[in-house]
């Protein structure tokens, strides 16, 4: 039995259009399924618990973005059923990180095939997630970019990527940067004038930015990405330009570090990002869950 998870508002209806192409080839190959469209985490995640309590599941689907991927990671991870990820979101950081296909017909083959790669979580405070733990103005643009009436406009015409820089410009123009204390594998750092943190599983978010250019899926390890001490006119003009670009930076006022596990306490509430939702707190704990989902390997 596969269990299917649908958002019918990502990408402006494409995850409808791709669910039933996905539907009809189940039906062809003769593989059961269940199906739930809703844009809801909570019934999802109420779906596929209720379903555990019938079958056993081959493989947990889901047709959407980063955040409907992320509403089903925990309970897949827990029950150790493999994760199909047909990206039909905005960002789709997750779909990229792996380089699966957008074809329904090749999921569904690929799907029949079962191959599948153990892949690292990030695990903040109990929550797991994919991607990137973005803390501080990159979560403020992402969450700006998430919820700005210029992503309808830009995702009308297959620009979706843009949201992130426009969110950009217009966030980094008032945000005011914190203090921070981070312990990285017990090692201490600290900086008075913090604008972000972005702590990697893969490499990209916002629709393929490049904040953690070395991070990798499966090596045991985060990828911490900190931009401090400059001033707003330098990072505006000058540093976020070049990280937009994806290559790592030689600056003063960027640092990269990697580590295992992290605690992070900021002199006041931040906003943190994981997949799409949404933390508010002055105290993180961030760790790397080695090898902990298997994800159903779509790659052409």
């Amino acid at each position: 039995m596969y269990a299917i998870i649908v958002n019918p508002s990502s990408g402006r209806g494409r995850a409808t259009l791709l669910f039933h192409q996905v539907e009809h080839a189940l039906k062809n190959h003769h593989m059961p399924f269940e199906a739930l469209l809703s844009d809801s985490k909570d019934a999802s995640f109420q779906f596929i618990k209720n379903l555990l309590e019938s079958y056993t599941l081959s493989a947990i689907i889901v047709i959407g973005g980063d955040g409907t991927t992320g509403s089903v990671v925990s309970i897949a991870s827990e029950h150790h059923i493999p994760l199909a990820i047909l990206p039909a979101g905005s960002g789709n950081d997750a779909a990229r990180a792996f380089r699966l296909t957008y074809d329904p017909v090749v999921f569904v083959q690929k799907l029949r095939d079962c191959s599948t790669q153990q892949i690292d979580l990030l695990n903040i405070d109990g929550k797991l997630g994919i991607t990137i733990a973005a803390a501080g103005v990159d979560a403020e643009i992402g969450e700006k970019a998430n919820h700005s009436y210029f992503k309808l406009f830009v995702n009308k015409f297959g620009l979706g990527g843009l949201a992130y820089p426009i969110a950009a410009i217009q966030t980094l123009s008032i945000f005011t940067p914190f203090k921070v204390n981070l312990s990285i594998d017990d090692a201490p750092y600290s900086w008075q004038r913090t604008w972000l943190i972005a702590i990697g599983n893969t490499p990209s978010y916002g629709g393929g930015l490049r904040v953690c250019p070395e991070a990798v899926t499966n090596d045991g390890l985060l990828n911490i990405t900190v931009v401090h001490t400059a001033s707003r006119p330098s990072l505006l003009l000058r540093l976020v330009p070049k990280l937009l670009q994806g290559n790592p930076i030689q600056s003063p006022s960027i640092t990269y570090l990697t580590g295992a596990s992290i605690t992070l306490q900021a002199d006041r509430n931040i906003l943190l990002i994981l997949d799409g939702e949404p933390i508010h707190a002055p105290h993180f704990t961030i760790r790397i869950q080695p090898c902990a989902l298997k994800l159903v390997n779509t790659s052409v």
